[in-house]
């Protein structure tokens, strides 16, 4: 009979389920991590208030119980002091990690971690595990196994006196709640050619992340004459609903006759694996100069808006000036051919650079884990390095699809580091790939005078 008892009590652990237990918690904890809505996220942005870690795994059914309580309890204790932080260990990263926290609706922030680190660094034994870490940085209580909502007030309780500082942009997280609409936005780009075909490009930002693409999801994109007349309906399989920015290419043979219309309308739907509409976009034009290269721009979406594409790159300046809105970057070094560094734009209403970078990834596996990353040096007039740490500061952008070679990176300005008066930025783009995030592939450098300066004249 105790031979089985202890049998139980150790399965129980392996699960995650033991009851809130204190054992002894590092003394110190820190981190800069990928997050997964994008950039990283460190602990260090978070001094001056309490925050809870919880480690958890999208296979943890505890976990799944867990998190949801703590996001709330978060929410509850926000303007106290308090922030909470989901670590995960999952071994599946952002594609299976993204759909996890969608279905739970968490709001909270999340970072993209390892099991080793945990368990060497926070000593991690048992899933979920949860730290408490006072104002200063310090870890001051530790809990293993789900915790309940009063064990966590009678945790942070004796630090709210100090956690004076506001919540961090890093834990203002955007997300979409049931009843928001799935398509953020949409728009075309004509005069395209893939496969030695002519077309036109259809962009699609649309979050899929709390559907299941196991037996099957699509988006379908409805075309035709705005008078009436034939419609013609193409079909992309999402295999991955961790991804929102979809490309649907259309050739100009593939569009239905247009009689007497002198455009198109269409609208794109999400399919389930019963072929039926789980939302659709409203209606948006399409030109009738398929294949004609102007660079047709469309967009017709109702509010909110949540994300602006940029139009068509501006032509080039006669000089790469200051105040130049748009500057064209010789960053041609292997895979990465050009690059345009746009300044004074705004994405999920936050201001800052847009990168339009053209580079080929085509051959590069997406499943270990592929990233463009953009290094930041802050320098002074001379080249002399601000950075006393000796290395650059990287922002990491994961790179879902190669299946185009153009890609946007955008870099809030609350992203870059502080500069004096007369220093400059120095940045590079590097390619990485694998949990060790391997270089293959580096750009020039290049120097920007003063990064964000419209964009914060603008806010």
């Amino acid at each position: 009979m105790a031979k089985a008892l202890s049998t139980f009590v150790i399965c129980l652990a392996l699960l995650g389920m033991l009851l809130p237990a204190q054992a002894a918690p590092p003394p110190r904890l820190n981190f800069d991590l990928p997050a997964l809505d994008g950039g990283n996220l460190s602990l260090e942005q978070f001094r001056g208030r309490v925050v809870i870690v919880e480690f958890f795994a999208t296979w943890c059914g505890p976990c799944k119980r867990a998190l949801p309580k703590l996001d709330s309890f978060a929410k509850q204790y926000a303007d106290r002091g308090v922030s909470a932080i989901a670590f995960s260990v999952d071994q599946g990263g952002r594609q299976v990690v993204k759909p996890f926290v969608a279905r739970l609706g968490l709001q909270m922030p999340v970072v993209l971690g390892e099991v080793k680190w945990a368990e060497a660094n926070a000593g991690v034994r048992v899933l979920p595990t949860t730290l408490v870490i006072d104002p200063q940085g310090a870890v001051v209580h530790r809990f293993e196994g789900p915790v309940s909502h009063m064990h966590l007030a009678n945790a942070v309780r004796p630090y709210l006196a100090k956690a004076k500082s506001p919540q961090p942009e890093q834990a203002k997280v955007k997300r979409r709640l049931p009843g928001d609409p799935r398509f953020v936005d949409l728009w075309v780009t004509d005069g395209e050619r893939y496969q030695d075909q002519d077309g036109l490009y259809v962009h699609a930002v649309v979050n899929v992340a709390d559907l299941t693409a196991v037996r099957g999801l699509w988006l379908a994109l409805d075309i035709a004459p705005q008078n009436g007349g034939q419609t013609k309906t193409l079909y992309l399989r999402v295999d991955d609903v961790s991804v929102e920015y979809f490309v649907m290419f259309v050739a100009c043979n593939q569009l239905p006759p247009l009689g007497d219309s002198a455009s198109y309308v269409a609208r794109i739907s999400v399919l389930d694996e019963n072929r039926k509409a789980v939302d659709s976009s409203s209606r948006f034009p399409i030109a009738a100069q398929c294949g004609s290269g102007g660079g047709f721009y469309a967009r017709s979406m109702p509010e909110p808006q949540k994300f602006t594409p940029p139009t068509a790159p501006s032509p080039a300046p006669p000089s790469a000036e200051c105040d130049s809105r748009t500057v064209p970057i010789d960053a041609a070094q292997g895979r990465i051919k050009s690059l345009t560094v746009t300044d004074g734009e705004v994405y999920q209403d936050k201001p800052g650079l847009m990168l339009r970078v053209n580079a080929e990834l085509g051959d590069l596996p997406t499943d270990q884990g592929l990233w463009m990353t953009v290094n930041l040096w802050p320098e002074d007039a001379k080249g002399k390095a601000l950075n006393d740490s000796g290395d650059a500061e990287r922002l990491y952008h994961r790179v879902d699809s190669t299946f185009l070679d153009d890609y946007l990176l955008f870099v809030r300005c609350d992203q870059l580091p502080e500069l004096p008066e007369g220093a400059r930025m120095r940045v590079w783009l590097t390619v990485v790939i694998g949990k060790h995030k391997t270089v293959v592939a580096r750009s020039k450098e290049f120097v920007l005078p003063h990064p964000c300066r419209l964009a914060s004249q603008g806010r």
